[in-house]
């Protein structure tokens, strides 16, 4: 091997984890979520970060600022198309793959708002020009995550948008609850999968609380379980991802947060 071979291949080599597979449910405040059964139980398998906070209301500028690491002021949910570099410019060079695994998604890069129970306004990959026009086959419908687990292509950084029902903002806690606990078991019961996965299932925003006090928690075997009480929020996600890979931040808000610390083994 030349050294620079050796080089990129020692830099895809994940500092925590290889691979991320992020989960976004919708609008529950954190003393709601942990009370539910199945996420309290979840929140004592993995690291519970107690003191987590979304950045803004409503729904939409969440998704854009988890993958662009900065507030992008919307109308409401009215869908914008940006020129904003997000997190897959960040992968790609580092030869390093991304998709966003989208329910409902009717595919070839439809960017109507909405789809049965499809929401745009939940898969944030969709908003860029960049990927619009260049990488839209990164965004896929879900049913293609069981594809690329049986196939051993799941790439680097999964972002998992559920469908309108799956992800309770149709529904409710309960309901989503339930749906996550039907994906999520038969993930962590799957060695292979497991080693070197790490799992973050967190909300968008909280329903009402005035602090947007959001339940967040990490699992994977890299993983110390645990309560931990420091302050983080969506762009602390987006930084330990950013650290976890080696590189480098897209902006203020993943640029001027810290990455998790603590929680690993």
């Amino acid at each position: 091997n030349s050294p620079s071979a050796q080089k990129s291949k020692s830099a895809n080599r994940g500092h925590h984890f290889e691979r991320v597979l992020i989960i976004i449910l919708e609008n529950q405040n954190y003393g709601d979520a942990i009370a539910d059964p199945y996420l309290n139980s979840l929140a004592k398998k993995g690291a519970n970060l107690t003191n987590f906070h979304a950045i803004t209301h409503p729904s939409y500028p969440n998704y854009l600022a988890m993958i662009t690491g900065k507030e992008i002021p919307t109308r409401g949910d009215k869908q914008v198309n940006l020129n904003e570099r997000t997190i897959a410019d960040l992968l790609k060079p580092a030869g390093l793959t991304w998709k966003n695994y989208a329910e409902g998604y009717p595919g070839n890069c439809f960017k109507y708002p909405t789809f049965g129970l499809y929401a745009r306004k939940h898969v944030p990959f969709m908003s860029f020009i960049q990927i619009q026009e260049q990488e839209c086959e990164n965004i896929v419908p879900a049913t293609r995550f069981a594809e690329d687990l049986n196939g051993g292509a799941l790439p680097n950084y999964m972002f998992y948008s559920p469908d309108m029902d799956n992800d309770g903002h149709d529904t409710g806690l309960g309901y989503c609850s339930k749906w996550l606990k039907g994906f999520l078991e038969p993930l962590r019961k799957n060695e292979a999968f497991m080693k070197g996965t790490l799992i973050v299932v967190t909300f968008d925003e909280s329903r009402n609380d005035s602090n947007n006090h959001i339940y967040t928690v990490l699992l994977g075997d890299m993983v110390k379980p645990g309560e931990y009480n420091e302050n983080y929020n969506h762009y602390s996600v987006l930084r330990t991802i950013e650290d976890n890979f080696g590189l480098g931040t897209l902006s203020d808000g993943d640029g001027g947060t810290k990455p998790i610390v603590g929680v690993w083994k």
